[in-house]
């Protein structure tokens, strides 16, 4: 029997896309591999072991296989579901827009430790309640592309929201389709 060798990492699910008629993909960014896409098998049956815990947001550590095209999850340690993120809307919707700033933004599955606790950072302050998350938003905002080694939002001020999504889009070369949502909460 051919085994696939196998890694544990530890990370949060940050996209969910259905593949075939019973497969997930996977983008999770993890602490020991940065941006990464794995494949949950047989995922979306009824009788599925992971099938609850391999939802958005999810914090666990991970066992992957490794495959030649998109590693494989095999299991998974749930160690925060964050609850109170999942029933605020406003706490959603900043984590949707977080987590498509990431997977818009690294392009590559190189673990950068710094983008690791901001991630982390910024889903423990999006479970807990609070009023205003604005502030939030541009820390992570300028610290990622800070980290990912863009020039900093320093010119366009605090509250040139505009020019910050602007210079956002222009990295990520794509539209920022969470922020109109997000936009719409404030």
């Amino acid at each position: 029997m051919n085994k696939l060798p196998v890694y544990k990492t530890e990370g949060i699910i940050l996209k969910i896309a259905d593949l075939g008629e019973l497969d997930r993909l996977l983008t999770i960014y993890s602490q020991g591999y940065g941006k990464i896409q794995a494949r949950a098998i047989s995922v979306r049956k009824p009788e599925a072991k992971l099938k609850g815990y391999l939802q958005y947001f999810v914090r666990g550590r991970f066992l992957l296989a490794k495959s030649k095209t998109i590693d494989i999850v095999t299991d998974l340690e749930v160690k925060d579901s964050y609850r109170f993120l999942r029933v605020n809307l406003k706490s959603l919707a900043y984590a949707f827009y977080f987590s498509e700033l990431i997977d818009k933004l690294v392009v590559a599955p190189e673990a950068e430790q710094n983008i690791w606790r901001l991630v982390c950072w910024a889903f423990e302050v999006l479970n807990q309640p609070r009023k205003d998350f604005s502030n939030i938003r541009l820390v992570f905002e300028d610290k990622l592309v800070e980290f990912l080694g863009y020039s900093s939002f320093s010119r366009f001020g605090k509250n040139q929201s505009a020019q910050r999504l602007a210079y956002l889009q222009t990295l990520a070369g794509k539209k920022l389709d969470s922020f109109k949502f997000l936009s719409q909460l404030n």
